[in-house]
């Protein structure tokens, strides 16, 4: 599959403006990012979906507005808090369902306290399996702001998950954590990572456009393989690390072009 480009480009544009905006250029895979409650509701996602359709959009991942209440939710041991984030998060699966949409993004809980992986882990495998029930993969990101963030941890989920969990790499937020992509995908093992978050950078910006920066993806593209054609990737960036629609297209076909030759340099 090919680079796509996430809607989160666009935020603040309402969802639906965001991924029809989205279709005016490009033809290919995206990530959707739900940003509200009524956007769950079935006559939104119906028009989500007929939105992707007429403008040859594939929905390969979907990013709930929820994920700064997962500490709150998941990882907690009041269990009536998880009931009902559970209840919320039925929702999500039901709408990666509906969508097409093969996995949903995780940010997990905040590295600003004591963290017991054990019991994160466990509490990840609850709401893992319930994402199963529908066919979704629940995939953990390394956000800056979370305990995934740090490769030791990634390392114990694995372990403490015999090795089940999926997850997503985002550069940037590797970048802002001061960890190196090498460094994260070792933690996670490239056979576990099954979607990919891509931006690039330079010496005074931690978020570029792919093609723009000085990261060498030839590079990585060859700590990921032989698993990189099994992930779905997509360009996320903010709406204030590019000018023009042209950057995102010009950054997918990049990518596309990187992954061709993943081995740069090499025999």
């Amino acid at each position: 599959m090919k680079c796509g480009i996430s809607t989160a480009c666009f935020y603040p544009k309402e969802t639906a403006q965001a991924i029809s905006h989205l279709g005016d250029f490009f033809q290919g895979s995206t990530e959707l990012f739900l940003n509200t409650f009524s956007e769950l509701e079935q006559d939104y996602l119906k028009r989500l979906k007929e939105i992707s359709q007429e403008r040859s959009l594939q929905i390969v991942s979907l990013h709930p507005f929820s994920s700064g209440f997962e500490p709150f939710l998941f990882f907690t041991e009041y269990d009536g808090r998880f009931a009902d984030g559970e209840k919320l998060y039925r929702r999500f699966f039901s709408a990666c369902n509906f969508l097409g949409a093969k996995l949903l993004v995780l940010h997990g809980d905040t590295r600003y306290r004591t963290i017991d992986m054990r019991f994160y882990a466990k509490q990840f495998m609850r709401l893992a399996a319930v994402a199963q029930e529908y066919g979704v993969i629940l995939a953990q990101e390394n956000v800056e702001r979370c305990c995934c963030a740090f490769p030791h941890n990634v390392q114990l989920l694995r372990e403490y998950t015999d090795d089940t969990v999926k997850f997503v790499l985002d550069l940037k937020q590797a970048r802002r954590a001061g960890v190196s992509a090498r460094e994260m995908i070792q933690a996670m093992g490239s056979e576990n990572i099954c979607h990919l978050h891509l931006s690039d950078a330079d010496e005074t910006h931690d978020c570029l456009a792919p093609g723009e920066g000085m990261v060498d993806f030839g590079e990585l593209f060859a700590h990921l393989m032989p698993h990189l054609h099994q992930m779905t990737r997509v360009v996320e960036l903010y709406n204030d690390n590019f000018q023009q629609d042209a950057q995102l297209l010009k950054a997918a076909r990049y990518i596309d072009e990187q992954v061709k030759m993943p081995f740069k340099g090499g025999k």
